[in-house]
């Protein structure tokens, strides 16, 4: 996907110089793709050497603007094939990708490290799990407790 950012304003009149030029339909797929992209901040080596953001952490989703916490994080998707191809941005698997709770709602996400931006607020999240996984907020960050997933506990 960086590789067509990469053509910026000039993509679209570069997709009508290909001989044959492609479908209108895939043409807008192409397009839609590179829209989707457009406010993603570049690729470069910092979204391949780990994890960014800590357990506890306020982020912002940078396409979809939530504000939200960290509550879990994966070093790279582990979401199933069929769940990632319904993704809509699709970003790279190969990067660390968290769990996020998300403010104002129930809504818990999976996003990738290249979609979330560090949320400054240092407001509390309002959601229902928060007392779940949190013991206590301190200085605009959440300590996360020992508790597991719901529906995860040993028995």
């Amino acid at each position: 996907m960086q590789a067509l950012a990469e053509f910026g304003p000039s993509l679209r009149p570069s997709l009508m110089a290909l001989d044959p030029p492609p479908g209108e339909a895939e043409r807008r797929r192409v397009l839609a793709l590179v829209d989707a992209y457009a406010n993603q901040p570049p690729l470069d080596e910092s979204s391949s050497q780990g994890p960014r953001f800590e357990v506890g952490q306020l982020v912002r989703h940078i396409r979809y603007g939530y504000r939200g916490v960290i509550v879990d994080r994966d070093l790279t998707c582990e979401a199933e094939d069929e769940w990632y191809l319904k993704n809509a941005t699709q970003p790279d698997r190969h990067q660390p990708w968290y769990h996020v709770l998300v403010h104002g709602s129930s809504n818990v996400t999976y996003a990738a490290q290249t979609s979330l931006t560090e949320d400054p607020s240092a407001e509390e999240i309002q959601h229902p799990y928060i007392t779940y996984f949190f013991s206590e907020f301190v200085r605009g960050q959440y300590i996360r407790n020992d508790r597991p997933w719901p529906g995860n506990e040993e028995s």
